[in-house]
Formats: structure tokens, sequence, C-alpha cells
């Protein structure tokens, strides 16, 4: 009995969790650029495991908790401040302990005239330098497929101020989440040139987020959840009852 009061508990915990995970994601439905977050459930059926580590009891758990790098949709601002990615890839920012990555293109020009992100993150450029602006008439600003930042002259003169970084990652499963919609990489993982992307000025990345998809989750998480609520009720129940039995006689 107290072995399954256990797995009712586990099972418990991990759904409350997973509850949790679809709720940040659904606060962050309106956040651009941002990645969705999944989990995955894993329980110890047999073997070592269930004999040793979990002593008998078969144990629920979180198994996975990932990011899906899937692409979200395009929202266009008509900003030349604004861009997006279109394929693979992701925008190299310089964080306050080196490089993170993320697919959030509302950048700004700071009083310096560096390029930076909203929360004045310096963006880098193929070769990890800052990329200087020298003019702040952003309507003279233009972009290139590539992410090449130009600045118009007269007579459609341009002349190239810079070029943002646009990088692929060997494994995006090596990203580890900061804040700000921003990615560290943990050790293993490894910049790789970007195939197939194309940023797009005057556009935004919204967060491929699914609403739908997500509530019906939610649901799905909190049902479960009563469930094993339900069971460790029962069992509370029939401890109580074993104990007024054992007191007759």
């Amino acid at each position: 009995m107290v072995s399954g009061k256990y797995s009712a508990l586990s099972g418990a915990i991990a759904r409350e969790q997973a509850i949790s995970n679809v709720s940040n994601n659904l606060a962050n439905i309106s956040t651009t650029g941002y990645r969705r977050s999944q989990v995955s459930f894993a329980a110890i059926l047999r073997g070592e495991n269930q004999t040793q580590t979990a002593k008998g009891i078969n144990y629920t758990r979180i198994n996975q908790n990932f990011n899906d790098f899937s692409n979200g949709p395009l929202r266009k601002t008509e900003d030349p401040l604004n861009f997006a990615i279109q394929g693979d890839g992701f925008f190299k920012i310089q964080g306050a302990n080196g490089p993170l990555y993320t697919r959030r293109g509302d950048f700004i020009i700071n009083a310096e005239g560096l390029l930076t992100t909203s929360n004045n993150l310096p963006v880098l450029d193929e070769g990890n330098g800052q990329i200087t602006i020298p003019d702040t008439d952003t309507s003279r600003i233009a972009t290139g497929d590539d992410g090449t930042i130009f600045l118009l002259g007269p007579q459609g003169a341009r002349s190239e101020v810079g070029k943002m970084a646009v990088v692929a990652i060997s494994d995006n499963q090596k990203l580890k989440r900061e804040s700000d919609t921003a990615f560290s990489l943990d050790p293993g993982g490894t910049e790789q040139p970007v195939e197939n992307a194309r940023v797009i000025q005057g556009s935004l990345e919204l967060a491929n987020i699914n609403m739908s998809s997500e509530l019906a989750q939610m649901i799905d998480n909190y049902r479960t959840f009563e469930t094993y609520h339900k069971v460790l009720k029962s069992y509370s129940t029939i401890s109580e009852t074993g104990d007024e039995l054992g007191t007759l006689g």
C-alpha cells in the first residue's frame, strides 16, 4: 500500500511540473521569438533502477525538459530595426558571460550607436564584434537577406556598416534556456554555417506556440493530477480505517 501511495505522489508531482511548464508557455504566447518548452515523462518500471534506486516503488518522473525550435509565424511591422529569420538559425548576441543565441529580432540603436537587443545586449557580427550604425535615421537602414546592414545615400548609393551573425547550432538540444528568449551553448555544442536561412527586415517572428494545443495539454495534465490526488486521498482513507481496526479488541 505504501508503494502505491508514493507512486501516486510522484505522478502528481510530475503532472504539477507539466502544468507549470504549459502555464509558462501560455504566459509567453505574445513574446517575440519565444521558443516553446516541452516535457516528457518516464516511469521506473523494472530492472536495477526499480529494485535498487526506486526501492521497489514505480516512480513517475519528468524524463526530459526540452525546447521546441520549430519556426513561429512572422508578423510584418515595417520597422527597419525589426528582423526575423526565415528558416533555421539564430542571431548571435553578447551576454554578460559570453555569446547568446536568440530568434528575437526587435533591435534598437543605443546612445552609443551600437545595434543592440531591446534589453541592451549588443548584436554581434560574423567576427564576434559589435555593430556600430553611425546614423540614427532608421529610414536610411537597409538589410540584405544574409544580414548585411547598409546605409542608403543619395541616388541609391549604399554603404555597408556591418553584417549580423546568423548561425546554426550542431545540436539545438545543447542550447540552454536563459532569460528573455536567449540561449547559451552547453559544452559539446558548436556553431556552424547556416543554410537556407534568410533575414527579413521589417518583420518579427512570433512565439511558436499553438494556444489550442497548449490548453488541451493543460486540461489533460490537470485531470490526471486530479486523478492522482483522488488516489492519494483514497490511500489516506484506507490508512485511517486500518488504524481504527487496529485498535479494536
